[in-house]
């Protein structure tokens, strides 16, 4: 057999022993940093806390409301287990980490300060290494005898469409100011009042945070009728007009329109002073009452109280403002009387000290923010803002922010 011949003959044979190796030689495999690399950035964008805070629904339509506001969705942080967003376990001390999507330099919080006169107005921003920048709304039309505007600014809740609403707390304008998207020029513009202090609306004075319900309606805490009022959902018909619950025998008769639940001077179930409000993953209105030293949850359909979820009996003096984790089983209540911030385990109703007096400097805790492995609160008097482990609440190594004023709100703006 000539060469050639024997040539041809066995070139299917060294091909077939070639291609399986072939095979094998190029698995779809990566470098060990490759492969890190798309485990911490190539997930499921479903499963992404990052990503569902960016992917906002539409618009609330009274066909199809807003999703619930638990008071925290905008800080989807994974806290489950203690693992921090990266899939990295927490150390005692967590490490200063910025946002994976923003670069540090770029805002990535709202805040607002309390905005006594001669103080700054306006909401202001930071950055994701705590640098103060702003104000950084438009504009605002002053309106009646209520003097230039915004003047003090207290609660902040977002919007599904990139917009959010800011509380204009000043008793003689009070009104819920309504901002759009973010502009090209970096502001927020003012899209309109939402709702305002009026004759048909006389019980929204003073008013201090806002909470969006399940049925997309929006609920108002205000401190000077110590009341807790409803008003039809952005993107709703007649949006910003107070609800009233429906009348019924265990229901005050004399309450003022959209007052769902009322003050400790028409109730036994009242509120004596009101001040933060958020819906739980059930769907209940938590109210802090500060003049009764407790946290009680009710129902937003009747106004009746379900149950205390923290007292006096727990520790608790002067309860400010209060925040859901992200998996619905933590309620943590900043305590201005104690100078310190509870944790409520939802399941074994056991109330702990998470963040111990005073400590980092903390002095009357205000906003409170969730973001990463770290609960960011206000130090109103300490005119800061501090983070703390939410694994075990010790203080980071140096204050985030350094305002000029005392702390009121914070709001994470997300991806």
């Amino acid at each position: 057999m000539n060469r050639s011949l024997r040539t041809l003959l066995l070139m299917p044979l060294a091909l077939a022993l070639l291609l399986p190796a072939c095979g094998e030689g190029k698995p779809d495999r990566q470098p060990r940093e490759a492969r890190h690399h798309h485990k911490d950035h190539g997930r499921d964008r479903t499963e992404d806390p990052e990503v569902r805070a960016s992917e906002r629904p539409a618009a609330p339509t009274a066909d199809a409301p807003a999703a619930v506001d638990h008071g925290h969705a905008r800080h989807h942080d994974d806290q489950s287990g203690g693992i921090a967003r990266d899939g990295a376990t927490p150390t005692d001390q967590p490490k200063r980490t910025h946002d994976h999507t923003l670069q540090p330099d770029q805002i990535q919080w709202l805040l607002t300060m309390h905005g006594e006169e001669g103080k700054p107005q306006g909401v202001w921003a930071l950055t994701g290494d705590g640098e103060l920048k702003g104000p950084v709304n438009a504009a605002v039309p002053s309106r009646g005898d209520g003097g230039p505007a915004p003047h003090s600014l207290r609660g902040l809740t977002p919007l599904p469409d990139g917009g959010f609403l800011a509380m204009n707390a000043f008793s003689k304008d009070t009104r819920i100011l309504r901002f759009g998207p973010k502009a090209a020029d970096g502001t927020w513009p003012y899209a309109g009042d939402f709702t305002a202090l009026g004759p048909s609306n006389p019980a929204m004075v003073h008013a201090y945070q806002m909470a969006i319900g399940p049925d997309g309606s929006v609920y108002v805490g205000n401190q000077d009728t110590n009341t807790v009022t409803r008003y039809a959902g952005v993107g709703q018909p007649d949006a910003g007009e107070p609800r009233s619950p429906a009348a019924s025998p265990d229901r005050p008769a004399d309450l003022d329109p959209g007052v769902v639940v009322p003050s400790a001077k028409s109730s036994p179930e009242g509120i004596d002073q009101v001040r933060g409000i958020t819906f739980g993953p059930d769907g209940l209105l938590y109210v802090c009452d500060r003049g009764a030293a407790r946290v009680a949850a009710f129902d937003p359909a009747t106004g009746r109280r379900v149950r205390v979820v923290a007292d006096a009996t727990d520790g608790l003096k002067h309860p400010i403002q209060a925040l859901f984790s992200a998996d619905g089983q933590r309620l943590y209540v900043g305590d201005n009387g104690h100078d310190c911030v509870f944790e409520v385990d939802m399941s074994s109703r056991k109330v702990r000290t998470l963040v111990p007096h005073r400590a980092g400097g903390l002095q009357a805790p205000s906003a409170l923010a969730i973001h990463g492995p770290w609960l960011y609160v206000g130090s109103r008097e300490g005119r800061q803002i501090l983070r703390f482990s939410l694994k075990d609440g010790k203080p980071d190594d140096k204050p985030f922010a350094t305002l000029p004023d005392n702390p009121e709100f914070l709001m994470w703006l997300g991806a």
